[in-house]
């Protein structure tokens, strides 16, 4: 390469940056918006020869290997595991909804199933950098909050390496035969494993070593070297150069000069990073854009309803008031850095069409530019729509929140075995749900497999083999509620029991109707009800046929244990006569009596157990 084009393709790019970070800081906008607008100037009004074009490539892959190695050394999974444990149970909540909600919404659009999961893995998180710099701007959240908020958008940031991780062998899948594809999924396997539990336990203690035995400006040399060194092996393992670079940001957090690294690497970060979301930008064509302006606008809807209602319920369901839980929830809406990553991933496996992409990042700019506004009228919005609500279903909410925080306050009361076995249970019940949610995007994603292959080998229309399908996928629904829906009401018999004292009050009609239905049939309900939701090609006659017909089975099944029951209750009960003679039962009687008689003074009762009767063999 021309040494006066390289020069002069970093001095354009850096320089279209800074005016445009500086025209968007003027108007208190990050600067991240800035250099993603500097690429879609560039693109599409620079003629960029193709020597530049090598130059962004080469240079934004170093920005983003240095971008997420700086993401992994903020954080420490120690210090997580000790502070952030009401941040993973918002995100545990938001997470899985998040992904389950981008994949139905990706169906309704008519997106094909691995491009549904994918935009899901899109929406799933929130930027740092755009987050931090509006809440700064506004301060209007106390430090504790923002502490909590940024735990949360760490916890994201590790579920979207995760499902970059599970995304790859999908996007891969078509341009790979069974074995290919079988041998990229090991080698992901193998290098997650590998890295994660050798390299939390010996990384930090080299780069302790180094930073003992050498000056600081050998320990960051080493510390870069490492990363982008990983960041190759996690290429070969057929995973981005991001997570690999990631990864290696995370071992290094534990270590004592994680921060001295990460300080004097920054600057060179901002630099590269920058070229990064150049490139992100130079991605987006504006006719494309124009082209998919309504699409654009879908996805921004999306994304704000869903991680708004996502965050929300997190919070709330973590023992947060539904006021100070709309306030934080609104402070996640701008789409973060791995929106961009999974998104080019996604297109650069020919998954996303240049105009998926382009509305991709289109609403992420959207998102960004709008999160200011959305967040400090959040609030006021809220105040008034509790006072215009109408009061049937602000009573409604108000019982529900009620409950909500009763059930915390009798878990409080509670022993600390009991908070253990409430905490167990509760943990299984997100397994559960986890479990539901896997289900359902497997159904997703082998249906139209199932369907094709049904019907030509064995005949039989499309109609047939999606109503098979779909029965199928009833029952492997079923069985992981009913579990739920069981270890639900395992939860709330143990709070019960444990505040006998206290009278229980079930104000919410619907909650009471939960505590109190059968689980079998409470179950079957649910699971129809995720089957309405999801998109497929059947009408409504086919879900409520898929419904009767599960009723049936469900009694016969049913109907089938009463019987063995009532059996083995005539079994137990039988009218063999027991083993004692008259005086012994006196014998037996009198102790008893005067047992109670002893116990008078104390007001308690005794009852004979016939246990001390033996049956005859």
């Amino acid at each position: 390469m021309d040494e006066i084009a390289l020069l002069t393709s970093i001095a354009m790019f850096l320089l279209v940056a800074a005016v445009c970070s500086i025209i968007f800081n003027k108007v208190k906008l990050p600067p991240l918006i800035g250099y993603l607008i500097a690429g879609i100037v560039i693109a599409n009004s620079i003629e960029v020869s193709e020597s530049s074009e090598t130059v962004v490539e080469m240079l934004s892959n170093m920005g983003l290997i240095l971008l997420m190695f700086c993401i992994g050394l903020e954080i420490n999974l120690k210090k997580l595991r000790k502070q952030g444990m009401f941040a993973m149970k918002v995100a545990m909540v938001e997470i899985p909804f998040m992904v389950l909600g981008g994949t139905i919404v990706g169906s309704l659009l008519g997106l094909d199933p691995i491009q549904s999961i994918c935009l899901g893995g899109v929406i799933a998180g929130s930027s740092t950098a755009v987050v931090l710099g509006v809440l700064n701007m506004q301060n209007r959240l106390p430090k504790d909050q923002i502490e909590t908020l940024i735990l949360v958008i760490i916890m994201e940031d590790i579920s979207q390496v995760v499902i970059l991780s599970m995304l790859t062998p999908l996007m891969a899948g078509s341009e790979l035969d069974a074995g290919g594809l079988a041998a990229l999924v090991f080698s992901i396997m193998f290098f997650m494993i590998v890295s994660i539990f050798a390299g939390l336990r010996l990384m930090p203690r080299i780069i302790n070593w180094v930073s003992d035995n050498v000056s600081p400006e050998i320990l960051t040399i080493t510390a870069v070297g490492l990363a982008f060194g990983m960041a190759l092996l996690a290429s070969f393992a057929g995973l981005s150069v991001a997570i690999g670079a990631f990864l290696m940001g995370m071992m290094m957090a534990s270590s004592r000069k994680s921060k001295d690294i990460l300080h004097e690497i920054e600057p060179m970060k901002n630099i590269f990073m920058a070229m990064f979301f150049i490139s992100v930008g130079m991605e987006i064509a504006l006719g494309t854009l124009m082209d998919n302006i309504v699409l654009t606008l879908i996805f921004l809807v999306m994304f704000i309803v869903l991680k708004t209602m996502a965050v929300f319920f997190g919070y709330w369901i973590g023992g947060e008031e539904p006021r100070p839980s709309i306030a934080q929830a609104v402070s996640f809406l701008a789409m973060g850095e791995f929106a961009f990553i999974i998104a080019k991933q996604a297109l650069n496996y020919n998954v996303f069409s240049e105009g998926i992409y382009t509305a991709i990042v289109g609403s992420a700019l959207l998102s960004m530019i709008c999160l200011p506004f959305i967040s400090k009228n959040a609030v006021p919005a809220w105040d008034w729509a509790a006072r215009t609500c109408p009061d049937p279903i602000v009573g409604i909410l108000k019982k529900m929140n009620a409950t909500k925080r009763t059930f915390y306050e009798n878990i409080a009361a509670t022993s600390k075995k009991t908070k253990k076995e409430i905490s167990s249970s509760m943990t299984i019940s997100y397994m559960l749900l986890l479990v539901v949610v896997f289900v359902e995007i497997v159904f997703i994603l082998v249906t139209p497999i199932i369907r094709e292959w049904g019907t030509t080998y064995f005949g039989g229309s499309d109609t047939v083999w999606s109503f098979l399908i779909l029965l199928v996928n009833l029952f492997a629904l079923y069985i992981p509620i009913y579990k739920l829906v069981s270890n639900l009401k395992i939860i709330s018999a143990i709070t019960k029991k444990a505040n006998s004292l206290k009278k229980t009050d079930y104000s919410s009609l619907l909650i009471k109707s939960v505590v109190l239905a059968d689980a079998s049939i409470l179950s079957l309900i649910f699971a129809v009800l995720i089957l309405f939701i999801i998109p497929n090609d059947l009408g409504l006659m086919e879900h409520f046929l898929v419904l009767g017909i599960g009723l049936v089975i469900l009694l016969a099944y049913n109907t089938r244990s009463v019987r063995q029951k009532e059996e083995e209750v005539v079994t137990d009960y039988s009218d063999e006569p027991y083993d004692v003679t008259l005086d012994e039962f006196k014998t037996i009687l009198s102790q008893k009596v005067e047992e109670k008689m002893k116990s008078n003074d104390s007001g308690t009762s005794v009852s004979i157990n016939t246990k001390d009767l033996g049956n005859k063999e």
